[in-house]
């Protein structure tokens, strides 16, 4: 392996932001679909990995070890939620494939994340309650387990594990939009009228729900009930 930093084309101390940068500029010409190579297009991926992460890329500079992260399935789950968008306009009563398909998706990707930053926020609030009540939750005979604070330790828990999951959520939503940005299903058409993209975007959330109660799951990536924030959050 060259040194990290030459092959990204930065000099040692660069910041984060500009390390991202020369890493995008990179792997556009190196890519594979590019008429790059496997291997430079690995190696960009290599160096980016390492010096992408700070612990990473502190222990390569004080000893040039290159210690691998494991396998990222980011990428899986961000294509999992754009074939996952794709199938609602696939199977939508409505044809939008006169559309432009990825206004469509990409709006449907933002209403998600909408929805999971607000859920994240309301299960916040939630664990400041449960804090404040914890704290004046009193065993009146001493020596017993106090039963309703394992109960609101039990709440804080179960809201901590769907933030945990809503932010992994939005994380791969985020990632769906960047790898949304190489494509184009509208080279070809003209652009579509907001009031359009509106209406098929409804049509997509619709069928979404329709979907989900005919087969009675969801998909791999996400809980969609738990992406719609609770009426008194």
């Amino acid at each position: 392996m060259s040194d990290l930093y030459r092959v990204l084309g930065v000099e040692r101390g660069t910041p984060q932001d500009d390390i991202r940068r020369a890493y995008r500029r990179k792997a556009k010409t190196s890519h594979p679909d590019s008429g790059g190579s496997v291997g430079a297009f690995g190696e960009i991926a290599t160096a980016y990995a390492i010096l992408s992460d700070p612990e990473r890329r502190e222990r390569y500079d004080l000893t040039g070890e290159i210690e691998l992260p494991r396998a990222d399935t980011l990428d899986a789950s961000a294509f999992e939620v754009i074939a996952h968008k794709l199938g609602l306009i696939i199977h939508a009563e409505q044809d939008m494939t006169s559309l432009d398909i990825g206004a469509v998706i990409e709006g449907a990707i933002r209403e998600d994340m909408t929805q999971r930053r607000a859920n994240i926020a309301s299960h916040e609030r939630a664990i400041a309650r449960t804090t404040k009540l914890r704290a004046r939750v009193k065993r009146k005979v001493n020596g017993r387990d106090n039963m309703l604070a394992k109960v609101l330790d039990w709440h804080e828990a179960s809201a901590k594990d769907q933030i945990k999951k809503n932010q992994a959520a939005v994380s791969s939503l985020e990632r769906a939009l960047a790898i949304l940005k190489d494509y184009s299903f509208a080279d070809e058409l003209a652009p579509a009228k907001n009031d359009d993209v509106t209406v098929a975007l409804t049509d997509a959330l619709q069928a979404l729900d329709e979907l989900a109660a005919a087969l009675k799951t969801g998909p791999l990536w996400c809980d969609l009930d738990a992406a719609r924030p609770s009426a008194s959050g």
